[in-house]
């Protein structure tokens, strides 16, 4: 068949029948079908990415699948859950539509192998211009066990994984070719998920976020949803070590650049060794940076100033 003659029903026969899942009817009905498994809660999410927003448009299709992904199991990993399944809709250009999508999916089918989740099902509809892609998903923890945002306690350690800013410095810098900046574009271009180590973490952690509107808009979300302060050493966040840009330019990236998608976290000072201990296991860096305490609600300190810095939004 030639792109002119694919519909959005040979597309989906020809490209994503052959990557959905028996809980789908391998898209054959109006839905999908699963049995709810005994003992397990439910954690379901969406999230949107937007051409020209949180992503160029000219990035290879199957990275723009697996950050479609990726920033929705991020979801799942603020919760402590395990992917299960994930329903998706596109809307492209139909001049885009065959190429685009032979290549999406490729990308689809290589991180459902990753992640070890499956595609129920969804939608595919043209465009005027831009590409807009939605992804529903679906994770389980045992029973009582999900992660929330609003259990923090007075004292607290206070945690992020991974390295800070790196996505929003590799989004600043995507058209310079310095190889330093390379590590950068990739931590924009493909996200890391920590889903595997978020649940070996789920039974000593009070609270939890993923980083994707920014350090310091998160740590305040964090800190509103439990009443509390969260008290923070700057000098201990993990910032990128790029020469290429001064120390405030990383410092910047790293509270209010978003898109990290790495996971902000409470835990009770004796568990302290255990999340050392998993996070080692995981091939994790995991960073103390500072505390919960007794406050002003909400507030984030550094040596008992507020920072009052802004972040994103998106209107």
């Amino acid at each position: 068949m030639n792109n002119q003659l694919m519909d959005e029903f040979d597309l989906i026969k020809k490209y994503f029948v052959p990557i959905s899942s028996i809980e789908s009817q391998f898209l054959s009905n109006d839905g999908a079908v699963f049995k709810p498994k005994k003992d397990l809660d439910y954690v379901v999410s969406t999230d949107t990415i937007v051409e020209k927003i949180h992503f160029e448009g000219n990035e290879p299709p199957d990275q723009i699948a697996k950050k479609a992904l990726r920033t929705n199991l991020s979801d799942l990993a603020a919760m402590g859950a395990d992917p299960e399944f994930y329903s998706l809709s596109i809307s492209l250009p139909k001049a885009k539509s065959k190429s685009f999508i032979e290549n999406f999916v490729k990308g689809l089918k290589e991180d459902q192998k990753k992640y070890k989740i499956k595609l129920l099902g969804g939608d595919l509809t043209a465009s005027s211009q831009l590409i807009t892609i939605t992804i529903n998903i679906i994770g389980t923890v045992p029973s009582g066990q999900c992660i929330s945002r609003s259990n923090s306690m007075v004292n607290d350690l206070l945690y992020v994984t991974g390295v800070l800013g790196l996505s929003n410095i590799g989004l600043l810098n995507l058209r310079k070719n310095d190889k330093k900046y390379s590590i950068a574009k990739l931590k924009y271009y493909l996200p890391q998920p920590r889903v595997e180590f978020s649940s070996s973490v789920r039974n000593f952690v009070t609270s939890m976020i993923d980083i994707s509107d920014g350090f310091i808009q998160d740590c305040r979300h964090l800190a509103r949803l439990s009443n509390l302060e969260f008290a923070i050493n700057i000098k201990n966040l993990p910032i990128s070590d790029i020469d290429l840009l001064s120390y405030e330019e990383r410092l910047n990236a790293a509270l209010i650049g978003g898109d990290d998608y790495e996971l902000l976290f409470t835990s009770p000072p004796a568990h302290k060794e255990k999340i050392n201990k998993i996070a080692k296991l995981h091939g994790l860096q995991i960073t103390n940076i500072g505390h919960v305490k007794n406050g002003k609600n909400g507030q984030v300190t550094s040596n008992s100033i507020p920072i009052n810095i802004g972040a994103y939004k998106h209107f």
